[in-house]
């Protein structure tokens, strides 16, 4: 009697053990991926538009916008899809794109919403950080969202997004782009483990050159977790290795590497460590092997300027303002590579050949008023909203020859392969070059080709149209928008021309020199040609910080001289695309609109292998435990 008493309670205890190390053991920093119920399919929903609803007391909510600069922290309430979380911290956010909007008549800013930071244990179905962007410079709207599509394609880690429309305080703001952050939640979705160090670099350190083994001196290496436990950590032995020819793959993931720099090219994203700014991309180190992982992708698709990759709007000095910020010792203008084309079997390359001898000098504005007013002395939260040319539209010069033909032998723009070490490492390896052109090959065969790009786009106009049109707080007008969907200035017509061109490259039939010149005419974003009467252009260090720029910094705008293509084959008809077109917005909340119904992407549901491991060694072990039970009360009989 005693004896099966004391079997049966054992048997409970195995069974509760059980039953605690199945409940509590995910939780611990294994996070299962892609499932029905996680943020990545609830929130970042790509079949609907998701709506979010800010509520803010009004006084913080003019304040941020009057002092938007500022990013200061605001605490609100915000519903998406319908789920309140209470009590979460709100700000704007940005750089440079950030202080354009504060100069301008606008106040469609940038958001950034953290749902944990008065509450750690607090998120939205996992997620504990959403950004959402205001799709500056962009009149596509999509730049951003098919450059991810891509990344993902190629098998990158990629942040979840999706479209959102914002109201705050019942007013509308407007179609944004929702994209997750990069944080420990990221991390542990997509390494099965956020114990390493997450870097974002952006300013001294960030172009990867070695310094020195001491990582302190590395002020722009941007550590975001794990600092206190920064000396363990491999980067000056990596840093050391791709710069100095040590062992690479002990230390980055190679193939990886390569896969992002292939789509990175392929899309000339030059806003990032290939050009002249090297920021907008995020190390991650774990078990002392680094990862890259992309970031920010508005001025993709050339948006940045392939022949000098420059941001308008005066001269570096007028740009600096009083900071303190300087060039290091002894180092001047970085050299740049010019592409000039050669056609080897005859004929003209695609796209328009930039003009010459654009002047990089500038005359001081008069009278510019600080980054919180208009020339009138009115607040931001009371300029008047509407389209606004924030520079780097869908212009004709997004088939400027300088992206349409931009160098995959030599993927750089404002600054040169040297200064670019971890570039420059792995291209300067014929077996990773090599390997660099077949993902090249495969992106311009697959999926940055003219069909494929513009299924992406007739979906996204047929889903957005009407969210775009009701926007109350856009940059562009809808003409401008749907020049991006399809005609002879869209998107896939960029995709056209630009796998044309990296096939042609790839097999020697189109060859790009480049040349170690002075860039002293950095282009504008997306308007390196044809800018009657902007002389203004400028020329950016390599060592340029964006945080240093004066809040009074206005960059120079390009003309309208847009020309609207026609719509996609089809239209975009309500019963697609939801919404009166002659009314207001039906909103997708319940109330009409597009898109109606759960909308629920199917997604195939997925468990990351820590979790996997955990739940059989669990199993196991009850297994092997009732084993044990059993035969002991076999003996005792």
């Amino acid at each position: 009697m005693i004896k099966n008493r004391i079997v049966y309670t054992s048997m409970a205890i195995l069974l509760l053990l059980f039953g605690v190390m199945v409940a509590v053991l995910p939780n611990l920093g294994i996070e299962t991926k892609n499932t029905e119920y996680s943020y990545e399919t609830l929130v970042f929903n790509k079949s609907k538009v998701t709506t979010v609803d800010i509520e803010i007391p009004q006084e913080d909510w003019e304040d941020m916008l009057e002092n938007a600069a500022d990013e200061e922290l605001k605490q609100g309430n915000i519903t998406i899809n319908g789920k309140t979380i209470e009590n979460v911290a709100i700000r704007t956010k940005g750089n440079l794109s950030l202080r354009s909007v504060v100069n301008s008549d606008s106040d469609r800013y940038s958001l950034k919403v953290d749902f944990d930071y008065y509450d750690d244990n607090q998120s939205l179905y996992g997620l504990k950080k959403l950004n959402l962007n205001n799709n500056y410079s962009d009149s596509t709207l999509m730049r951003e969202y098919i450059s991810y599509e891509l990344m993902e394609k190629m098998g990158l880690p990629t942040p979840a997004h999706s479209y959102m429309y914002v109201t705050v305080n019942g007013e509308e703001r407007g179609l944004y782009l929702g994209v997750e952050a990069v944080d420990e939640t990221f991390l542990a979705n997509n390494y099965g483990s956020n114990d390493g160090f997450l870097f974002k670099p952006d300013g001294t350190g960030s172009d990867l050159k070695y310094i020195s083994d001491n990582i302190a001196d590395y002020t722009g290496i941007g550590l975001k977790t794990n600092e206190d436990n920064i000396e363990d950590s491999k980067l000056t032995e990596m840093l050391d290795a791709i710069n100095n020819g040590g062992d690479i793959e002990q230390y980055i993931d190679v193939d990886e590497m390569l896969r992002y720099f292939a789509v990175n090219t392929a899309l000339v994203n030059l806003d990032s460590y290939q050009g002249n700014m090297k920021h907008n991309y995020y190390l991650y180190e774990n078990n002392g092997v680094f990862s890259i992982i992309p970031w920010d992708y508005n001025m993709s698709f050339g948006g940045f300027g392939a022949g000098g990759g420059g941001m308008g709007g005066g001269n570096l000095n007028q740009m600096r303002g009083n900071t303190d910020k300087e060039l290091p010792e002894g180092e001047t203008e970085k050299n740049a590579e010019t592409p000039a084309i050669k056609q080897p079997q005859g004929g003209q390359p695609n796209g328009d050949q930039p003009p010459e001898g654009q002047s990089n000098t500038e005359q001081p504005q008069e009278d510019q008023s600080n980054g919180d007013q208009t020339q009138e002395g009115q607040p931001n939260a009371n300029r008047n909203k509407g389209n606004f040319d924030m520079g780097g539209g869908m212009s004709s010069n997004l088939m400027a020859d300088s992206a349409i033909n931009f160098s995959i032998t030599t993927p750089v723009s404002g600054t040169t392969l040297e200064e670019r070490p971890l570039l420059n490492a792995l291209l300067s390896n014929e077996t990773y070059r090599a390997k660099y052109e077949s993902y090249l090959e495969q992106l311009a065969t697959t999926y940055l080709t003219e069909d494929y790009i513009q299924s992406i786009t007739n979906n996204l106009a047929m889903l957005l149209t009407s969210y775009e049109e009701a926007d109350p707080t856009k940059f562009y007008t809808t003409e401008q928008f749907l020049e991006g969907v399809a005609g002879d200035n869209s998107l896939p017509e960029f995709a056209k021309q630009r796998s044309t061109s990296i096939l042609k490259q790839l097999s020697g039939e189109l060859v790009v020199e480049t040349s170690a010149t002075a860039q002293n005419n950095m282009g504008m974003p997306n308007g390196d040609t044809n800018n009657e009467g902007n002389g203004n252009q400028m020329q950016m260090p390599d060592d340029f910080d964006p945080s240093q720029l004066p809040e009074d910094f206005d960059p120079s705008q390009l003309p309208e001289d847009f020309d609207p293509s026609q719509m996609p084959e089809g239209g975009m008809g309500n019963e697609q695309g939801g919404g009166d077109k002659g009314g207001p917005m039906q909103r997708p909340d319940g109330n009409g609109g597009p898109n109606q119904g759960n909308g629920q992407a199917t997604q195939e549901a997925t468990i990351d292998k820590s979790t996997v491991l955990t739940a059989t060694a669990s199993f196991s072990f009850l297994v092997a435990a009732l084993l044990f039970v059993f035969r002991f009360n076999r003996r005792g009989r």
